[in-house]
């Protein structure tokens, strides 16, 4: 496979595809062989062929279990063949919402590289270009000796929201990024506009430091997701990610949904879906309030909680009224304020995941400030009832809260009476 990807790089595509069709023959099951026997034909001059190949790719990719490799092979075939409505139909049976093949899906495994090379087809000198044309794309669309399908399959972000109906609008929507190794695909610092789905290849997020080298966070996979802040922020991109691999990216752009929404209802719902899933999954991750509990207990604590999208300007919390429960910002920001004499003083200013209403809870008091939403929010809410099982049956999250209050408690004072205070700590 290095072999040929060597050739590519190189544009040596009749090199390239030589080596690629032997890998398929080798290995049947070979998803990439058969992608890059279908993008050296199309390199070469053969959109028929490379058509055909393509097809046969996302049929098998999508019924694999593969969809994101389907959905590559989608895009490429809209510029060949804008009449896609058969292939839609049935990655939308696959993956559709209501779909009775959705399920917790295993996939098809990709290796199995125990065959002989065909006759006539050789690693060192390639056929004449018609000849090994012909015999690579008949290789790569031969679909024959692949194993038994699964019996369910897992869903695609977004689409798997989606009626079969309105797939087309979404995959009019999004762009496909193909990116060689060392392709900067975010920019820290950069406003975000869109968030990216990987289908293929490994990509590597780094930040950068003060002292200006950086530091690599993670690695990510096939089937990652990142970017997606863009979805409810323009704020700028808090880490760059760059192609590690030859990589095969999905690109949803924040405008072109937002149009394709405004054309089809469900798209909206499945981008809030998603999205409100996402920053959860984020603030799971990052919030000090879930590090004790392990992954069950963090999901079942969440349950507990209910979501509220809440428009600017709307009131969270009223100083002077009781206690109703936990508070978690999930997205947006929210300004805390408190009347002193004949003034409202603002406080603070909370971002996503931080928590507030415990001190009233803690304390059995009225809240002494009032939280009133500056942007567009989501926040979930924990009742009452449920925060006090939650204090008394796990010590670790009751320490933490309780030394959130005490601090919260002492910056406040300190506002009133003139000091600085850290936004993460007020009293409510």
């Amino acid at each position: 496979h290095e072999h040929a990807d060597e050739h590519l790089y190189a544009g040596r595509y009749a090199e390239a595809l030589h080596v690629y069709a032997a890998e398929v023959q080798l290995n049947p099951a070979s998803l990439d062989g058969r992608l890059r026997v279908a993008d050296c034909l199309l390199a070469l001059g053969e959109p028929q062929a490379a058509a055909m190949v393509y097809t046969k790719l996302a049929q098998y990719a999508a019924h694999a279990g593969y969809p994101l490799r389907a959905l590559v092979a989608l895009k490429v075939l809209e510029a060949l063949e804008p009449q896609l409505g058969q292939l839609l139909s049935g990655l939308a049976e696959l993956y559709a919402k209501g779909s009775p093949k959705l399920g917790r899906g295993v996939r098809l495994s990709l290796g199995d590289p125990g065959l002989k090379l065909p006759d006539g087809l050789r690693f060192d000198t390639p056929p004449p270009l018609g000849e090994l044309a012909t015999q690579a794309a008949r290789i790569a669309m031969d679909l024959s000796r692949i194993a038994a399908y699964p019996e369910k399959v897992s869903p695609i972000p977004v689409f798997s929201e989606l009626p079969a109906a309105d797939f087309a609008a979404v995959l009019g929507a999004l762009r496909l990024v193909r990116a060689r190794p060392g392709q900067v695909l975010i920019q820290q610092g950069s406003v975000g506009t869109s968030f990216f789905v990987l289908a293929r290849g490994e990509v590597q997020v780094l930040r950068a430091k003060d002292d200006g080298t950086s530091q690599a966070l993670a690695k990510l996979h096939d089937g990652a997701i990142f970017g997606e802040m863009a979805l409810v922020s323009a704020q700028p991109r808090s880490a760059t990610v760059v192609a590690t691999d030859d990589c095969d990216l999905l690109e949803f752009p924040r405008e072109a949904l937002v149009a394709a929404s405004a054309q089809v209802g469900a798209i909206a719902t499945a981008l809030e879906k998603f999205t409100r899933e996402r920053l959860l999954n984020n603030l799971l991750a990052t919030s000090p309030l879930f590090r004790p509990l392990d992954q069950k207990q963090r999901i079942d604590l969440v349950r507990g909680f209910a979501a509220h999208d809440l428009a600017p300007g709307t009131p969270i919390i009223r100083e002077g009224e009781e206690g109703r429960g936990l508070f978690l910002l999930l997205s947006g920001e929210a300004d805390v304020s408190k009347v002193d004499g004949s003034e409202r003083v603002l406080l603070a200013t909370l971002k996503p995941g931080d928590v507030f209403g415990e001190i009233a809870l803690l304390h059995e008091e009225r809240t002494t400030a009032t939280v009133t939403t500056a942007t567009q929010c989501t926040v979930l809410f924990l009742s009452r009832e449920r925060f006090s099982v939650l204090v008394n049956a796990v010590k670790e999250i009751r320490e933490y809260i309780e030394q959130l209050s005490d601090e919260r408690l002492m910056d406040t004072q300190l506002t009133l009476d003139g000091g600085d205070i850290d936004d993460d700590m007020l009293m409510l």
